[in-house]
């Protein structure tokens, strides 16, 4: 057998202790199991799990009448019936399973709960049973907490892939994805009229979402990697235009419904129609997540439609709001762009949350306003973006508020301004590679590059070659030369800038044609869909959600949407947690055929020249597209990368995940640092509104396979389908089972997993032979994965290793 690490989600339950196989596969007459390739084992081998099967257990056989009572098994007495593994003795202190010997430890709910050593092996414990009855505290339970049992995980091969210690390793386990040509992704769920539950009216959503792991879906008492990411955003009633073009009073933007959905299938989880009584709602702009109580959960943070920060947790309970109101709430428009940042900015324990120039500071005693700021807000009034970063690198890593052309302490005096320019949406980055930051400015069509710790200009201004404002800028190496490039979405265009130092310019490296008529000051992501170096543009406009490349413009996918276009920018996280990036895109009903917007006319109407984007046709539920949508890659081939993305003004080190070194390591999940690491200083950063991780992009599973056949005249086969991979294996793999007939091989049947493996862990199918089949219990069995070439669903790091060895029932071993 091809010996691999033995974990366990199951197509159904298997209780502790449940398999014990008295028929394991055939061993001729006087052969030893070497753990060869030929499913073999040696006594004191190490076997898959890092288990070592125990010595001879009594004097040597020939037949189970030399054994007392016992059983003969590969020559050497073995004591009782339940200590018989296939081919191996167990230990008193071990069970069979997976056929081979393995050593429980401790009760475990996931991988967190065991040494570093191990893995939970669910195979080994009991299903929770906790179903969607839902909890004392009125929360639900979206799918069971398994349990199982700590084991030993195989240790790593050496370098030059040698086996330490004489036992079974395991490999690092990469795939790499083809670069260029069009993505296929593909829709995983929508959350839109068809599908909502709760406050029905409420499906528009206008402002970028959150993602992160926040509630509990197993009900197992904790928030880990059983539990996938949470999408978090507000969701209004727009009324088919922008939600403050409407004779509504209040306004729209004022009005909308605080969201939580699962990330994995869309359902929602909760949904909060207002902060206190008497409130109109929530403002419609991006909320943020974080921990910002420092109690080891999320939160979030929002604006209501009265213009109050409220910190909500992660069952919907609102814990403070603010004392004071946003000043810019008095703006028309207000909630219709924008969104929160948040940041500890002087490491005092104490998070900050800005929007635009206003400042607030959330204490144990509450949500309090520091200070209105006097000079840049970044952005309008209705539509403000700030956030933050260390500009002077001079005051022991504190935080200063960047907003447009000016950039505030925390006391609200001025680090600088520059008067000279106007208002509007930034990035910060280190743009010529001095090791400091600087300030990429977008104002009023135009582009300018300032001195961080001064706001003088570098470079600039270079105008944009299209019509419109600009949106908040993206900050990447789009092309894989090792240098930052800044992207800028306005009405008619996509452009994408190189900074030029030698002449000072900002030079247009390409320009992609876009559709956004009303606005123009819509955001962008940037994201490396196959890990080359190059990142790709992800932009959602009035129509469509764009993926350009990064070094062309070619468009490389487009989807159908429709929206009347804030600052919103579609984003990139492994939303549902399967090591895999996925795209959220969200649409708010905007009326297509209004002259604002016009999707539906040429030449939008029809397909792209290339065939790669799509004619837009409304959806099936109504005129135009609302809600939001999750594409993955329909081979799930893109990259791995975080399950965070927290604030429209995301930048990685605002958040921490300790996969990764963002932040300092003893800094948990979703925790605002206490002192942010500067983005522009780490070697796989240097980025604004990018999304990655340092390590295991090109993580992938391997499936192995086992095949038992037991002893009888119709023999029932078990499939032992093991990940011994860096990366989930989805569910819906097939394993096709097959008869030797002696050099050819005919088909039996197949089964297919219903469930996702992490990487260690085993899932048993079975196939139950029968007369039809016309095998015999000296038939010869074997098992494949297939994978069906025209719908690739997984990529793996090695396909050699698909097929399991060939075997006989074992019927040596009778009582």
């Amino acid at each position: 057998m091809k010996n691999a690490l033995h974990s366990a989600v199951w197509s159904g339950s298997i209780a502790f202790g449940m398999i014990l196989l008295a028929c394991g596969p055939h061993v001729p007459s006087g052969q030893e199991r070497d753990g060869g390739m030929d499913g073999t084992v040696q006594p004191d081998r190490m076997i898959g799990d890092g288990t070592v099967i125990p010595d001879a257990q009594g004097p040597e056989c020939s037949s189970n009448d030399d054994c007392d009572g016992g059983f003969c098994v590969s020559g050497h007495c073995c004591p009782t019936r339940e200590q018989v593994c296939g081919q191996a003795c167990c230990g008193t202190d071990q069970v069979c399973f997976a056929n081979a010997c393995v050593t429980p430890g401790d009760v475990c709910h996931s991988a967190g709960d065991c040494g570093e050593d191990e893995y939970c092996e669910f195979g080994l414990g009991e299903d929770a049973g906790v179903g969607d009855a839902g909890t004392s505290d009125g929360g639900i339970c979206l799918r069971p907490a398994p349990s199982g049992r700590c084991v030993a995980l195989p240790p790593k091969c050496d370098a030059d892939g040698g086996v330490p210690d004489g036992g079974i390793c395991i490999q690092d386990c990469e795939y790499h994805p083809e670069s260029g040509g069009p993505l296929h992704a593909e829709a995983k769920w929508s959350w839109d009229p068809d599908t909502v539950v709760e406050y029905p009216d409420f499906v528009d959503v206008w402002a970028t979402p959150a993602v992160g792991r926040l509630y509990d879906t197993n009900c197992d008492g904790e928030v880990n990697e059983l539990d996938p990411p949470n999408v978090v955003f507000v969701s209004g009633n727009a009324r088919g235009t922008c939600c403050s073009c409407g004779p509504y009073t209040p306004s729209t933007c004022l009005t909308g419904v605080l969201r939580v959905l699962d990330g994995l299938s869309g359902q929602e989880v909760w949904s909060l129609r207002r902060a206190e009584p008497g409130s109109i709602g929530f403002a419609g702009l991006s909320v943020a997540l974080g921990d910002v109580n420092r109690d080891g959960t999320m939160e979030i943070v929002a604006v209501t439609g009265e213009g109050k920060v409220a910190v909500i947790d992660s069952v919907g309970n609102v814990v403070a709001l603010s004392n004071e109101i946003i000043q810019e709430h008095n703006a028309n428009a207000f909630g219709w762009g924008g969104g929160l940042a948040i940041a500890d900015m002087d490491g005092d324990g104490n998070v900050e949350v800005a929007y635009g120039r206003s400042l607030f500071t959330i204490t144990s005693g509450g949500v309090t306003r520091l200070f209105e700021g006097t000079g840049g807000r970044g952005g309008g009034a209705a539509s403000a973006l700030s956030l933050f970063a260390d500009m002077d690198m001079q005051t022991g890593g504190d935080l200063e508020l960047v907003a447009g052309n000016t950039v505030y302490r925390k006391d609200g005096t001025i680090l600088w301004q520059n008067t000279d320019l106007p208002d509007g949406y930034d990035a910060v980055a280190d743009l010529n590679s001095d090791g400091l930051p600087e300030v990429v400015l977008v104002a009023h069509g135009q582009v300018w590059v300032l001195d961080g710790a001064t706001g003088t200009v570098l470079l600039g201004p270079a105008t944009l070659p299209g019509t419109g404002s600009g949106g908040p800028p993206t900050v990447a190496d789009f092309d894989g030369d090792g240098q930052r490039e800044i992207g800028v979405a306005q009405a008619n265009y996509y452009s994408v800038l190189k900074p030029n130092w030698n002449d000072g310019s900002l030079d247009l490296f390409w320009n992609t044609p876009n559709h956004d008529l009303s606005s123009s000051v819509t955001g962008s992501t940037v994201f490396d869909f196959e890990g080359d170096g190059a990142a790709e543009v992800v932009y959602n406009d009035e129509c469509f959600l764009w993926v350009f490349d990064g070094t062309t413009g070619e468009v490389r996918f487009a989807a159908l949407t429709a929206s009347f276009t804030a600052t919103e920018s579609s984003l990139l996280a492994d939303v549902d947690g399967d090591g895999h990036a996925e795209m959220v895109m969200i649409a708010n009903g905007a009326n297509p055929s209004s002259s604002g917007w016009k999707c539906d006319v040429a030449p939008w109407n029809q397909p792209g020249p290339n065939g790669v984007r799509p004619a837009w046709v409304p959806p099936s539920y109504g005129p135009a597209y609302r809600g939001i949508k999750v594409f993955g890659d329909r081979a799930n081939s893109w990259v791995g990368t975080r399950t965070l993305w927290n604030e429209h003004s995301y930048h990685v080190t605002n958040i921490c995940d300790p996969r990764d070194g963002a932040c300092n390591s003893s800094e948990p999940y979703g925790a605002i640092p206490y002192r942010e690491r500067a983005n522009w200083v780490l070697p796989w950063l240097n980025n604004f509104r990018q999304n990655v991780q340092d390590q295991g992009l090109f993580n992938a599973p391997d499936g192995t396979l086992e095949v038992v056949a037991d002893c009888s005249d119709s023999p029932l086969l078990h499939a032992f389908l093991r990940n011994i991979g860096a990366a989930l294996l989805p569910s819906g793999v097939v394993v096709a089972f097959y008869v030797d007939e002696g050099g050819g091989e005919r088909s039996l049947g197949e089964a297919q997993t219903t469930t996702a493996l992490f990487p260690g862990q085993v899932a048993e199918l079975t196939y139950q032979t029968t007369m039809q089949d016309n095998v015999t219990r000296d038939s010869t069995f074997f098992a494949r994965i297939e994978i069906d070439p025209n719908n690739v669903t997984f990529h793996q790091c090695r396909e050699d290793n698909d097929e399991s060895a060939h075997v006989k029932p074992n019927c040596a071993i009778v009582e």
